[in-house]
Parts: C-alpha cells; structure tokens; sequence
C-alpha cells in the first residue's frame, strides 16, 4: 500500500475520531507492522509508521537487534524477544513488552503509559 493510501486512510479516520491518540508505530517487520496497525485502530488510536508531522502520544518500536531510534519527549514502548539484551546495550527509560505478543499485552501498556489510559 502506498503512502499516499495510508495518509488518506488516516486523516479520514481522524476526521471521523479527531481525539484518538496517535501511536507512531516503528516496526520493519511488514506483516507484524499491519497486525499491530490493525489491533490498535480496533482498539480507538489513531496510528502512524513514519512521522507525518502529527503530536504522537507514544512511539511503539520493535527491537529487530539493530540500533534503536532515539526518541526524545515521548513515552517509549520497545517490543523485544531478549529484554536481557537491552540492559546490556544500556537501553533504558522505555517500557517492554516481551515478544511473542500474548493477549492484549501492548494495549494494557499503552493505557499505563499514557495519561487518561491513553482514552479520549
């Protein structure tokens, strides 16, 4: 899908909900980047995979061993497989959510980081 498509889709679902938190979701991983697109627009957020000059109330990343983007000023959720191996890279200051994803892990950490549970 190309971006365009995905910007369309997302300021129209922002006219018809303008108070949705926006989740900016920064996961490579095709397949598991829509899964969680779709879970957390089911769940009432508005969602984004790259900045697009929207206020982001949280940033999503996955942690796929590479380097992990620096992201200032926002609460930080890193999904990972290996929390161990973040410590050791001395990540800190983020919430993990521990892969595989079970049940609605992501979206109860969501509501903890965020203020109001991330609702409108």
């Amino acid at each position: 899908m190309s971006w365009i498509k995905v910007s369309a889709r997302a300021a129209a679902q922002d006219a018809k909900m303008p108070n949705r938190p926006l989740i900016l979701l920064l996961v490579d991983d095709e397949p598991l980047r829509e899964a969680l697109r779709f879970s957390l627009e089911t769940e009432g957020y508005a969602v984004a995979t790259r900045p697009d000059g929207r206020p982001a109330a949280a940033v999503v990343i996955d942690d796929g061993g590479e380097a992990l983007p620096a992201v200032e000023g926002l609460p930080t959720i890193v999904l990972t497989g290996d929390a161990e191996r973040l410590l050791r890279r001395g990540v800190s200051g983020v919430s993990v959510v521990e892969k595989p994803l079970l049940g609605d892990a992501l979206s109860e950490r969501l509501s903890q980081i965020l203020p109001h549970g991330g609702r409108v």
